[in-house]
């Protein structure tokens, strides 16, 4: 007997159908939709755990969020996918950035990668640590599935940053992407981090090669991501305050979450 799927599968199969469609957007009968989770009954439970799943994947529903779960078997229910402005994140006036030592800063500047590996370690990780992240947020080679076409297929992430020792979708917020110091980043190095930030709905993903840094805002699979940032390893110095303002754990942990909020509106968007 194949094993029930579960509620994060069926929502994955339902976010590649509607990202195949022109209009990123599917209709479905109610009692189609509830019968791809195998639910023979809607209990408050089971609808709690469909509606986050939607609002991790950035999916939106046309009901409102108190009606969503109770409504006929043969109402249509249309799904798309959007992705809201990001909200502002308050910050204090006056509030002096914690900045690292100088001692720290001419370390990252002289050192020298021989591996991808090595970009990881003696890099990317020292440099978020010092962006507040702590070692059980740290995933390696994170194992993600994802589509190729309408071929599900296992990827690994070269570190995703969770908020905890949870690696759910709903605790990834950070992807980064590594790359060797002698290749250049292409679009190809960017498109390879967009697509995990697609699965894991993380609010933002780096690509770096330990000699450049891009940081880049996901906006979802219909608008265009933005290019928050771009520089140097050897210009550190000058980008720290901006790079700690954007992507110190606490911000992106606050951004997620307002972000959750905007998708937990009624009408679950």
């Amino acid at each position: 007997m194949r094993p029930k799927p579960s509620v994060a599968d069926v929502t994955d199969d339902i976010l590649h159908s509607i990202l195949a469609t022109p209009k990123r957007q599917r209709r479905l009968r109610s009692k189609t939709f509830w019968e791809k989770f195998g639910f023979k009954m809607r209990t408050r439970e089971r609808v709690e755990q469909v509606k986050m799943a939607l609002q991790q994947r950035a999916l939106i529903v046309n009901l409102p969020e108190e009606t969503f779960g109770t409504e006929d078997k043969d109402e249509w229910l249309i799904l798309s996918h959007v992705r809201p402005e990001p909200p502002a994140i308050a910050t204090e006036e006056g509030a002096e950035t914690p900045t690292p030592q100088e001692e720290w800063f001419a370390l990252m500047e002289q050192r020298a990668f021989e591996s991808e590996r090595e970009v990881e370690y003696y890099f990317i990780i020292p440099l978020f640590e010092q962006l507040g992240y702590e070692e059980d947020d740290f995933a390696v080679g994170y194992p993600v599935q994802m589509y190729e076409g309408v071929k599900r297929v296992n990827k690994e992430a070269d570190l995703v940053l969770f908020n905890g020792p949870g690696r759910t979708k709903e605790d990834a917020i950070l992807i980064v992407e590594a790359k060797k110091t002698e290749r250049m980043l292409t679009e190809d190095s960017v498109g390879q981090a967009r697509a995990y930030a697609l699965w894991l709905v993380t609010p933002y993903y780096m690509v770096t090669n330990g000699q450049e840094i891009r940081v880049y805002l996901f906006r979802g699979a219909v608008q265009p991501d933005v290019l928050l940032m771009s520089f140097r390893r050897s210009e550190l110095r000058a980008h720290w305050p901006a790079l700690y303002k954007t992507l110190h754990k606490a911000a992106v942990v606050e951004y997620n979450r307002k972000l959750m909020q905007l998708l937990g509106q009624p009408g679950m968007g």
